[in-house]
């Protein structure tokens, strides 16, 4: 077992993606870097998300993880190089937090003095591990059995985390971008409509409908619409049916950075199940959290399930990336509009 001596350690984070799983995962960063405030900490992180952790004040360093580049033959050399590069920094500790196969022999190659890892019996990933660590019930959050590997290998978890800290560079330049709407004085609500998973979304006319209610009831209220550049359709197809100058299509317009800046600002969240509702969990947004496929107690806000909305159906969660009923999944098409903008108006 490690030690809480003052003796400096070298750990590895494995954590490649994605967006909300390394969020949640943010918090084993967190403590490792209080209860060792000497040790040295890297993470293993896919190259679209680094920026996320690139300026951590508690990282001393990422490594990353080109996905397409390992699939092709030419990117097999680097990813030899990249072990050899970590074997050479002997780690004293490797947490492989992915669980899977890949992710858990990665972590093995880097050749830790001691690997640990989840015991998420999908795939064989505990066979490379020295340690697995198993979910502490069956419908245990991802953040709690993260905090469950921290106590398994005697890490104190403490009551209160700055889980993201605040980026005031980033956040002077949207300041600064964006003057017209951080002067104003009105309430600002981000709505989430795309996922990576069809099964997992609201329809866009439940969006809809449900911002239009919410734009005549209050005056004070603006809407900001996030996304990638794929969500840029489904942004101006919501921004032109409000047709209101309170609504702002900010899908592709925003660095990862500058969305975790801008969802610190904002007052509230209407979101299906992805990246961004983890952030605004981790800095403590309110929000309105739509689930259908997936089960909200393990992947849901965390600590804020009075703020998930569902659809009672015998078949969810189905954990099925598209639906088997049609193209809008019944789970999420039965979650009312009125429901959701009643649910905003109460909390906002």
């Amino acid at each position: 077992m490690i030690s809480l001596s003052e003796q400096p350690l070298k750990i590895l984070i494995c954590k490649p993606s994605s967006l909300g799983d390394v969020v949640q995962a943010m918090v084993v960063l967190r403590h490792l870097k209080a209860s060792f405030p000497k040790s040295k900490i890297y993470w293993w992180i896919a190259s679209g998300l680094s920026p996320l952790l690139k300026d951590d004040s508690d990282l001393d360093g990422i490594f990353l993880f080109d996905r397409e580049a390992v699939k092709r033959f030419k990117g097999v050399w680097g990813y030899v190089t990249l072990v050899r590069q970590i074997r050479r920094m002997h780690f004293d500790l490797i947490l492989d937090l992915q669980a899977l196969v890949r992710s858990a022999f990665f972590a093995w190659l880097c050749g830790g003095n001691k690997v640990v890892g989840l015991d998420d019996r999908r795939e064989w990933a505990p066979l490379f591990y020295n340690q697995a660590v198993q979910r502490p019930t069956p419908d245990a959050h991802a953040v709690d059995w993260y905090l469950e590997v921290l106590r398994k290998i005697k890490i104190p978890i403490a009551s209160k985390i700055d889980w993201i800290p605040e980026n005031r560079e980033v956040m002077m330049k949207l300041k600064s971008r964006f003057s017209s709407i951080f002067l104003s004085e009105r309430k600002r609500v981000i709505l989430q409509p795309k996922t990576r998973w069809a099964s997992k979304e609201w329809p866009v006319e439940h969006f809809i409908a449900m911002a239009k209610h919410i734009l005549e009831l209050r005056k004070d209220v603006v809407f900001s619409i996030l996304g990638s550049n794929a969500d840029c359709q489904t942004g101006e197809q919501i921004s032109r049916a409000l047709g209101s100058d309170r609504v702002d299509n900010l899908c592709g317009e925003l660095s990862l950075p500058e969305m975790v800046e801008w969802i610190r600002c904002s007052d509230f969240m209407v979101t299906n199940d992805t990246g961004p509702m983890h952030v605004a969990a981790a800095l403590g947004k309110p929000m309105a959290a739509l689930f259908g496929a997936t089960n909200p107690y393990r992947t849901g806000p965390y600590a804020q399930m009075g703020n998930v909305i569902t659809a009672k159906r015998k078949c969810s969660p189905c954990l099925k990336k598209s639906c088997p009923f049609g193209k809008v999944p019944p789970c999420m098409e039965e979650i009312r509009p009125e429901i959701v903008s009643d649910f905003v108006l109460k909390h906002l």
